[in-house]
């Protein structure tokens, strides 16, 4: 099984000279053992020792950000600006999520009756299994925000780094296993493995000793995840965040079309729309429908293409255009450039759409539909359709008062009151999660510190006079 893994650089178009070894069954093995020993000794539990790891890994890695943003540049093809938005979100989680572990260990206060006393608290799940995403290196990745909620609850981590980024997801490991080490901690609060396939990821959430996972990424991949926790003999919870069209309703009572408009443009576009909460349909009543379509082409035209994060990524965006070509007419902007994602767009009706399964799942990368409507009652058919969201948005004045926005409800995570879905806080108020087929269970969110009780269960305690 042992292997290589070689990295891309999109921007230069060549692959990085430095690869990585895929790990083998006995090292995976080797790890899960090392989890389950720290699991039982209880020794994680204690949230001293889990600020102390906490706080030491934090100025780690600001001791060693240069060297991780080259890795994640070069690895990612995204900006050092982006970077640095990331590295800081990561920071952020560590810092809050440690506070919020701590909290979760209190038990809820004591109920008192006749004959008995009910006392309960929340206990980690267990070791946990952690899928990387591709697209967020790090606040999705190794040290992002599923391990670092797992390991605030008190779990220890299995994390398979993703092998588009094998080398920032190496490196994030090292420091996490030197600081470990620094502080004379058990290597089996944190593991990490590396698989260019499936072989290694399928074993580990098979595994009984791993009692929960979670992932981000495709519908495919975390429901092939998801069957597998449950098809074992003790099914094991696993969390699920699988993307999404996010739609979004401009009403006809919005004021400022181009300036909500041009917002929309620059979202889809940002980073090559590879973003699990791009906007893929915007919908416009039929009156505005011309005037938003000549913005939308304006801003596609005017805006560079970035390039994708990984020629698999590219040509799977690709390929999904070229299936919806065989529909109807897909608008591309700018000249090509290799890897580089360029935006696109498709404009038709609400009920043409409707017929045209294709457009009803997430095209990844800087593309939309724009749809017009005649009564925003027609809505449901939409959401009927499509299923859950992460975000459903409304454009306009006093959309909460629209009935559709409480029927959009059922079929949303976050709903959004003119303003796009990208950009999601780290905030005890956040949820980043929602109804199928946005995620495998719509009560978790998979940001903010509420993301930590995907890890923890309850537990009474009921004392008898």
């Amino acid at each position: 099984m042992k292997g290589k893994i070689t990295t891309f650089h999109c921007r230069s178009n060549t692959p990085n000279p430095i690869s990585y070894e895929v790990s083998s069954l006995e090292d995976l093995d080797r790890k899960i053992c090392l989890a389950q020993e720290v699991y039982e000794s209880k020794l994680w539990d204690n949230p001293l020792v889990r600020r102390s790891f906490f706080e030491h890994l934090t100025l780690q890695l600001i001791d060693r950000q240069a060297d991780l943003m080259a890795i994640y540049c070069r690895e990612s093809s995204l900006t050092e600006e982006r970077f640095l938005r990331e590295f800081s979100r990561m920071l952020h989680q560590i810092k809050v999520y440690e506070r919020e572990g701590a909290l979760r260990i209190e038990p809820l206060a004591a109920q008192s009756f006749n004959d008995r006393t009910l006392i309960k608290r929340l206990l980690p799940l267990g070791p946990i299994a952690v899928f990387g995403a591709s697209n967020f290196p790090l606040a999705y990745g190794t040290l992002g925000g599923d391990t670092i909620g797992a390991l605030a609850s008190g779990c220890p981590v299995i994390v398979k780094g993703h092998p588009l980024h094998a080398g920032t997801s190496a490196f994030l490991a090292e420091i996490a296993e030197e600081t470990l080490k620094c502080l004379d901690l058990p290597r089996g609060i944190f593991g990490h493995v590396l698989d260019d396939g499936f072989e290694l990821g399928q074993k580990l959430i098979q595994d009984p000793r791993i009692l929960g996972g979670a992932f981000t990424g495709s519908l495919v991949g975390g429901m092939s995840l998801f069957q597998l926790a449950n098809q074992r003999k003790n099914p094991i919870p696993f969390f699920a965040e699988m993307g999404s069209l996010n739609p979004v309703i401009i009403l006809d009572n919005v004021p400022n079309l181009e300036e909500q408009v041009n917002c929309l443009a620059s979202a889809i576009t940002e980073d090559a729309g590879q973003f699990c909460t791009k906007p893929g349909i915007i919908l416009v009543p039929k009156e505005m429908f011309l005037k938003a379509q000549e913005l939308l082409v304006q801003h596609f035209t005017a805006i560079p293409s970035h390039p994708m994060l990984h020629p698999s990524i590219y040509e799977r965006y690709v390929s999904r255009l070229k299936e919806i070509e065989q529909h109807l007419t897909v608008n591309r902007f700018g000249e090509p450039i290799p890897w580089h994602g360029l935006s696109a767009l498709v404009s038709l009706s609400l009920a043409e759409f409707l017929n045209l399964e294709p457009l009803h799942h997430e095209v990844f990368g800087p593309f939309t539909c724009l749809l017009s409507y005649e009564e925003p009652s027609q809505l449901k058919d939409l959401f009927r359709c499509i299923g859950g969201q992460l975000t459903v948005s409304f454009m306009g004045l006093n959309p909460e008062n629209e009935p559709l926005w409480e029927f959009a409800q059922q079929y949303a995570g976050r709903m959004i009151v003119n303003g796009v879905p990208t950009g999601v806080l780290v905030e005890r108020n956040m949820h980043h999660g929602g109804p199928f087929p946005s995620s495998t269970d719509a009560r978790f969110s998979s940001v903010g510190e509420a993301s930590l009780f995907r890890f923890l269960r309850p537990i009474s305690v009921q004392k008898n006079y």
